[in-house]
């Protein structure tokens, strides 16, 4: 019986150090797999419309701003309720939609009448609702997303059911962080909590959604 026991735990170990080397030899095969999941994005082609998510205002306004002067859309509407900690601190009410127009304005050197703002969304699926409602409206056949490359997945998950009896085509585009390499994000910390809070996001619109 201990003869058993002994063999049993012998397997059991030679197999863990077997799945632990194996993750250690593959570990950066496996990270970059993680965070490529996250990043679904399509082709830019030209549209009618940029629409800038809330949050980030200032990396997803300039990729905004970016693919304005590249000529893929003569406007950009910039959606966001939310009102950072930061300007509630001083006393300021700036939406994140705000932030993002004036940053495009500014920073961009884009009139401002071809920014716009949809004062909407405190969450990516209210701001779904907003954009599938303005599309529908406006009768836009197709629009560009913008937003960061590992909200990416998450976007399509939430805007693609919600547009299935729409005739708009929507264009997921991607911004890149400026403060970690998508390619490397477990070597930053800023990386590492936007990953972690991705996959847990998923998790939690899969279930409610």
């Amino acid at each position: 019986m201990l003869k058993n026991i002994a063999k049993k735990l012998l397997i059991y170990l030679s197999v863990s150090l077997s799945i632990i080397l194996l993750l250690f030899i593959f570990k950066v095969s496996i990270m970059k797999g993680v965070g490529n999941y996250l990043i679904s994005e399509d082709e830019l082609q030209k549209s009618d419309v940029i629409f800038v998510l809330g949050g980030n205002s200032f990396e997803r306004g300039n990729e905004a701003a970016k693919l304005f002067d590249d000529g893929f859309a003569p406007k950009i509407i910039c959606l966001g309720g939310n009102i950072t900690p930061v300007f509630k601190a001083i006393g300021k009410d700036y939406a994140e939609s705000e932030i993002a127009r004036i940053n495009i304005i500014k920073n961009g050197n884009i009139n401002k009448n071809h920014v716009e703002l949809l004062k909407i969304g405190t969450s990516t699926k209210e701001e779904s609702v907003a954009i599938a409602n303005y599309c529908s409206e406006k009768k836009l056949e197709r629009v560009i997303i913008v937003s960061s490359k590992f909200h990416t997945r998450r976007v399509r998950g939430v805007f693609e059911p919600l547009f299935e009896d729409l005739t708009t085509q929507l264009i997921i585009h991607g911004t890149p962080s400026l403060n970690y390499d998508e390619a490397e994000w477990w070597k930053y910390e800023q990386g590492l909590l936007m990953v972690n809070n991705e996959y847990i996001k998923l998790l939690y619109y899969w279930i409610k959604y």
